[in-house]
């Protein structure tokens, strides 16, 4: 059953089990359906007993764990398995990868405990594994960390996750009369999103079925969005090729959005090239509205978006009823700061706020002590990233002797004291580094002072973290980075105001999910669906995203666009901005080639400064944009008289290169100019260190 977008296909499953039992009396013992979450499964038992009762006391109804969990615990002397054979978790499973590495004098820094474990793992969810096939030595001494994980499961009893499945395939390859058990067992197959199942999950349905087995599977080529993680998207486009006698419904009835929502996610998805084909329409004559909105930068982008879910929430609309969507999780700030200011209740989905991930904190941390050198929780933080062998005990000792003496933190780490001999080379380096970021003038220099010298991603190399997670949290510090130049630009380089800005965000972020706009990336919004529907940042190089390059890739983040569209029910606002911050450098994107694919037929396009911002209204000038949009007091600006360069002249700077003036403040040696530079974007100079272009 190719099922799309809201055409209920999890109601379609409950009922053929319903049909089978009661209209053709299946056996409920015969019939085994197959989902990829415990809830989805929790919830496909309580419909299914809603409908017939105790009827349906018997299917088989779980994830494919858990269904083959239940097979090896019957058949562990196939498996090679002890009769009480324990799961080991993912902790566990890098904590015996660690000592794996350092019993082989592996350099974790270099080759990261997680990285050896991302590699066993995608190897155990092949078909090369399930042959016993070698592993392929891809980077340094992988076979021998892998035969060495073996024989440590082997010698624990310890079976991980990967194994549950590809282990189950591979008795049914070597035993026929046990995989003929179980054939006779399961005569009635039922797959829920089928689109996501890997290699080895085919192939373990495809024995249970055999080729002319009664298999029924559900799923939407569509929404196939895990590519990255080992979903093979042709398991649902080849199907016919594979089964015989194939029957192929199309549920292409959507009950959840309108006309306008549903034609332009049709419109999208047909530049994909490999899919199956399929319409989806409105089952009702649902009023639904589509817009795009173009806005000059991201901070204008957000401001819309908060001010009209304020006037949504006035209309009647419930926070609840209201997503805010976005390819990557570092976008989330902008509309966390912009949903807070604004007083309207929000909870990031699928992570945790922005200024409340560890690597932000981890930043901050130094900041923070560089900022109020008598802050216990910033010294703690900071002096432990990374590790500079001094302990708990230690730091008890430092704030004692600096209570006791009324002097600071950083004053203390200066005294020449005893129980500091043995760490002072370490701590004087952590007391010079403070220094350097106070002698920093703006926050973006700070920051990357901090990263530079503390080396923070080998930092993070070190503590075995993988690769892809690696990445994610270094886009995070580019947006931390990202926001201190908007806060610069609007505020100027006030460490403290920018510090309590960033509390003021983070203070959200225990509010309760219910009641709240919720914020997620697309990947977490499937599956969900909301009355109003925010979808963000159509820009070439963020969506699709600048590293997916081929045509399969490509098509995946189309289907991610096409998610993200049918979350709407009635009202689907989708924004870009023509400027965005981000690693800190003002970038001028495109726009996503996806926006000429939905094919709109009304647009609105914002000029700089020309939208309400949720901070201060803007009039249509860039130097007043950054003037006034500050939350906190007005400082009083210069004017052409009094300026030693008038608002809107040439300047040049001999690092950044050539400039328009936007405004200046101060006299003397302390005049500040702010110069809008052609490819640095907007900084704060002292005025002696430029000159007429």
């Amino acid at each position: 059953m190719l099922a799309g977008a809201g055409t209920g296909k999890t109601r379609v499953i409950t009922y053929r089990i319903a049909h089978l039992i009661v209209n053709k009396e299946v056996s409920a013992g015969n019939i085994l359906a197959v989902t990829f979450t415990n809830k989805a499964a929790g919830e496909m038992k309580s419909r299914l007993h809603e409908l017939i009762g105790g009827l349906a006391n018997g299917v088989w109804m779980g994830t494919f764990h858990s269904i083959c969990l239940g097979i090896l615990r019957n058949e562990t002397e196939y498996a090679g398995l002890p009769k009480s054979f324990s799961i080991v978790d993912q902790e566990d499973r890098l904590a015996i990868i660690r000592q794996i590495i350092k019993s082989l004098n592996i350099d974790p820094k270099q080759f990261s405990p997680k990285s050896y474990l991302q590699a066993i793992s995608s190897y155990k969810n092949t078909e090369n594994y399930v042959k016993n096939e070698p592993i392929e030595e891809t980077f340094h001494l992988l076979k021998t960390v892998y035969e060495t994980y073996k024989r440590e499961l082997e010698l624990q009893r310890l079976v991980d996750f990967d194994d549950m499945i590809a282990l189950c395939v591979r008795i049914f390859a070597n035993y026929p009369d046990i995989l003929k058990k179980y054939q006779d067992i399961y005569k009635y197959i039922l797959v829920d999103e089928y689109q996501d199942t890997n290699a080895v999950q085919f192939r373990l349905l495809y024995m249970l079925a055999g080729i002319s087995g009664n298999l029924c599977v559900v799923g939407d080529d569509d929404q196939s969005i895990y590519g990255w993680r080992g979903a093979e998207v042709r398991n649902i486009l080849e199907f016919d090729k594979v089964f015989e006698n194939v029957k192929e419904i199309k549920l292409e009835g959507n009950y959840r959005s309108g006309k306008s929502i549903l034609s332009i996610a049709n419109r999208l998805i047909e530049n994909n090239t490999y899919r199956r084909g399929k319409t989806l329409e409105a089952s009702a004559d649902k009023q639904s509205e589509v817009k795009k909105y173009e806005f000059y930068n991201d901070l204008e982008e957000a401001s819309f978006t908060a001010k009209t879910i304020l006037d949504k929430h006035d209309d009647g609309i419930s926070y609840d009823d209201m997503a805010i969507l976005y390819r990557t999780n570092a976008q989330s700030l902008n509309f966390e700061r912009a949903l807070k200011m604004a007083n309207i209740p929000h909870k990031v989905i699928g992570n945790i706020g922005f200024y409340q991930r560890r690597e932000v904190k981890d930043i901050l941390a130094y900041l923070k002590f560089s900022d109020n050198p008598k802050d216990e929780q910033a010294f703690f933080r900071s002096i432990s990233v990374p590790k500079r062998g001094i302990g708990n005990s230690t730091n008890d000792k430092i704030i004692s002797y600096a209570e006791e003496n009324d002097i600071t933190i950083l004053e203390t780490l200066e005294t020449d004291l005893k129980f500091l001999s043995k760490s002072r080379a370490a701590v004087d380096r952590y007391i010079q580094l403070i220094h350097d970021i106070i002698k920093c003038e703006s926050i973006r220099d700070k920051i990357e002072l901090i990263l530079n010298t503390i080396k923070y991603k080998e930092y993070l190399q070190s503590l075995g973290e993988e690769p892809d997670i690696i990445d994610r949290k270094m886009e995070n510090i580019d947006e931390l980075i990202s926001d201190a130049v908007r806060f610069e630009e609007q505020n100027g380089s006030s460490l403290s105001d920018f510090l309590a800005s960033a509390a003021l965000v983070s203070s959200n972020d225990e509010e309760d999910i219910e009641g709240s706009v919720k914020l997620m990336t697309m990947h977490a919004a499937k599956g969900l669906e909301f009355k109003l529907v925010f979808l963000t940042g159509l820009e070439e190089g963020l969506f699709p995203l600048g590293n997916e390059d081929g045509e399969a890739n490509i098509e995946e983040e189309r289907r991610l666009c096409y998610v993200g569209v049918t979350r709407a029910m009635e009202t689907l606002y989708i924004t870009r901005a023509r400027s965005r911050i981000r690693g800190g450098r003002h970038n001028q994107s495109p726009e996503s080639r996806f926006l000429s694919e939905l094919q709109f037929g009304r647009s609105f396009k914002f000029n700089k400064g020309s939208t309400n911002n949720t901070f201060k209204n803007r009039s249509g000038n860039y130097a007043d944009y950054i003037k006034n949009s500050s939350n906190y007091e007005k400082k009083e600006y210069n004017d052409d008289n009094t300026a030693s360069f008038k608002a809107s002249s040439k300047v040049y700077h001999s690092v950044f290169g050539e400039g328009t003036v936007l405004f200046s403040e101060g006299s003397g040696e302390n005049e500040k100019v702010t110069v809008h530079f052609k490819k640095e974007g907007v900084k704060k100079i002292i005025a002696n260190f430029l000159e007429k272009a």
